[in-house]
């Protein structure tokens, strides 16, 4: 499968905040309390990704939008040149058994590689998300550490993991 990269666009960013996932993986549904004008934000970038239909079937997004932490400014590279990676595949495309999920992280360090040029990746997973780590590891990914998210909605378990390249 093929894949093109876009900066994200509004029109995008409208369709992506209304895709609704399944239990367990609906804790992935955009709440009200997330703010998508920060997906515009080109210091820390978000891209649309079509597939060779020109449909969209996610998106990645590359910095401090990635990371589990809030940031005071938004940028690319954290420890040096490490870029923290952030994907999301629309809700009919992901689960076992579709096929897409390794081509399509695959697709977006390639995309990355090419464009900002990092010396190693970085992202975090919700612990329980066995079938995504599953998928980060055949990339190439190596589990590095467990980090704890407290927000109002209670404490989720973060796992980080990396790729040098």
């Amino acid at each position: 499968m093929q894949f093109t990269f876009t900066p994200i666009t509004a029109s995008d960013i409208r369709t992506i905040t209304s895709w609704r996932y399944d239990e367990p993986y609906s804790v992935y549904n955009w709440s009200a309390e997330n703010d998508p004008a920060e997906m515009l934000d080109e210091r820390s970038p978000y891209y649309a990704v079509r597939d060779e239909r020109g449909e969209l079937v996610g998106f990645f997004a590359y910095g401090s939008s990635a990371e589990v932490w809030d940031q005071a400014e938004p940028h690319l590279y954290s420890d040096g040149d490490t870029i923290t990676i952030g994907l999301g595949l629309r809700p009919d495309l992901a689960g076992q058994g579709k096929g897409i999920g390794l081509a399509f992280v695959l697709a977006g360090l390639d995309f990355a590689r090419e464009r900002f040029h990092p010396a190693r990746f970085r992202l975090y997973v919700l612990t329980f998300n066995e079938r995504a780590i599953r998928v980060y590891e055949r990339a190439g990914f190596v589990r590095t550490g467990i980090y704890i998210q407290q927000n109002p909605l209670g404490k989720r378990e973060f796992l980080e993991m990396r790729r040098e390249e």
